[in-house]
């Protein structure tokens, strides 16, 4: 499914202008989509019903429900919030709700007026803003949002609850807390975004008449994951195979200070179906490994006075690397001369695809050009603050436009970049944009990004694309984590219950 920014729904309006639709058949079916579904939660005749109306094409949505309300014998009031200077399609409904028996509060009425219309409604429909707010609330809109979050009303709000940013999800304290948001055509960002989503209620899409197939072809979209989606990213297998059929990983991490991320990523990689997993690492890391890992292979490298692997264990990597299908590198490394050296000659001598996590990318942070040295696909996997290191943007920026901010890097550097968060994105070169809507904030714990790491080089050692391999990734390493919470809380969860977690979701997707 395609999510689309409030820029990338105007381009899907102008294709449905352009193949003859209008704007105001558009706006039409919005309220008339609005009205039925609103219907469909009880009987309005009546009843009280009113209409927080701001000056855009949001408020004319409104209007035109609340003209087929009136229709339906609800007693309605319109409450003008940010004046009578409406848009030209928002006048003409207006308009055509005046020759109707409908209540105007106009600006200037008295607040109290205004209040009691609010604290009397069955029904309360928010639409003021809708995908064109961003900033604070004005202050018009404070104290009548306040009324509305302290009514009886069935709350429903219009694309979006005022107070919320469409695009990054960021709302103002006083935002209008929806029971129901009807949103028209597409689901937004603020649809996903967990830090917006609960201030939603229920969201339901309206069609308004624009093809989905329209909406799928704009660039501008951003493809939410689905359980679909991630099983068709999954590598197929065939009985008549063995081992090497399935793909070598080269994992490269550990340090003596750090012997838990290497072990996490290794045994979600393996239990993703890649067929070998060799362990790269310092001896005393590869005694910890070995001690949980009965399956996989080790190579022991050189210790240096760090506890992290010496960049004399260089040829040796070369060697091994030749023996790869696909590598991970940066789980539990740790951050030193030798392993910002080492990092660098992997990226600029491994011929096969490369997943770069944690301290991986701490040590590309100073010198992110040498991506560009890499002579296959390369996927990295940062956290927000991590992406801050690789970027120089403020984490409050990054989360702000994680859209944008992976989309650029990812064109710049020629990677696949998995942006994790609360609401992880991918971004390949090409400005594609994908998001997930699950996952839990029991992901929030040390290990989970390992965890997913290994998911993710899994399947990249299999042969799966890049884009493939994070889709997948992405998707099953969220699920699992909702599974483990089932199970022991998002509270209890550990990242190791997660992987545990990953053989049962595989079940499900497969």
């Amino acid at each position: 499914m395609k999510i689309l920014t409030s820029s990338a729904m105007k381009i899907a309006e102008s294709i449905a202008v352009e193949k003859g639709s209008s704007y105001m058949e558009l706006m039409e079916q919005a309220g008339k989509g609005t009205a039925d579904r609103i219907l469909g939660l009880a009987d309005v005749s009546g009843r009280q019903v009113a209409v927080l109306c701001g000056k855009g094409n949001n408020g004319g949505d409104g209007l035109v429900a609340a003209r087929y309300l009136a229709e339906a014998g609800a007693e309605i009031t319109v409450i003008f919030v940010m004046g009578r200077e409406l848009s030209a399609l928002a006048r003409a409904n207006l308009y055509e709700l005046e020759k109707r028996r409908v209540h105007f509060l106009e600006p200037d009425a008295p607040l109290t007026r205004r209040l009691e219309a609010i604290r009397k409604s069955d029904v309360l429909i928010d639409a003021v803003f809708g995908t064109g707010f961003s900033g604070e609330l004005p202050a018009a809109c404070k104290e009548l949002a306040e009324a509305a979050n302290n009514s009886r009303a069935i709350k429903v709000a219009l694309d979006v609850p005022s107070g919320i940013d469409c695009d990054t999800g960021l709302a103002d304290k006083d935002t209008l807390r929806a029971d129901y948001t009807y949103t028209f055509a597409a689901l937004k960002p603020a649809h996903v975004l967990k830090a917006s989503l609960p201030l939603c209620g229920k969201i339901e899409l309206i069609d308004i008449g624009i093809p989905a197939a329209d909406i799928a072809a704009i660039p501008d979209g951003i493809t939410l994951l689905s359980a679909e989606t991630a099983a068709g990213c999954i590598p197929k297998r065939q009985e008549d195979s063995n081992k090497g059929d399935y793909g070598k990983l080269l994992n490269v991490g550990g340090c003596v200070h750090m012997t838990g991320a290497v072990i996490l990523s290794t045994l979600s990689a393996m239990r993703c179906g890649v067929g070998l997993v060799k362990v790269a690492a310092p001896q005393p890391v590869l005694s910890a490994v070995a001690s949980h890992i009965l399956e996989c292979i080790y190579s022991p490298l050189p210790v240096s006075e760090s506890g992290s692997i010496s960049i004399d264990g260089v040829e040796q990597l070369r060697t091994e690397m030749g023996w790869a299908t696909a590598g991970l590198i940066g789980c539990g490394l740790s951050v030193c001369d030798d392993t910002r050296l080492l990092v660098e000659e992997v990226i600029s001598s491994f011929g096969r695809p490369l997943v770069i996590d944690a301290d991986g990318l701490n040590c590309v942070a100073e010198n992110p050009a040498m991506l560009r040295k890499a002579l296959a696909p390369v996927i990295i996997t940062p956290h927000i603050k991590e992406m801050s290191r690789l970027t120089g943007l403020s984490v409050e920026i990054i989360k702000n436009r994680r859209f944008d901010v992976a989309a650029q890097f990812a064109e710049k550097y020629g990677v696949t970049v998995v942006l994790k968060d609360s609401n992880t994105v991918i971004a390949t070169p090409k400005r594609e944009l994908f998001i997930n809507g699950n996952g839990n904030s029991g992901l929030a714990k040390g290990g989970s990004g390992d965890v997913l790491a290994g998911v993710i080089a899994s399947f990249l050692a299999q042969g799966a694309s890049p884009l493939a391999a994070a889709v997948a990734g992405v998707f099953l390493h969220a699920e699992a984590g909702d599974m483990a919470a089932q199970t022991f809380t998002p509270y209890a969860m550990l990242p190791s219950d997660v992987i545990e977690s990953i053989p049962f979701v595989l079940k499900q997707l497969l």
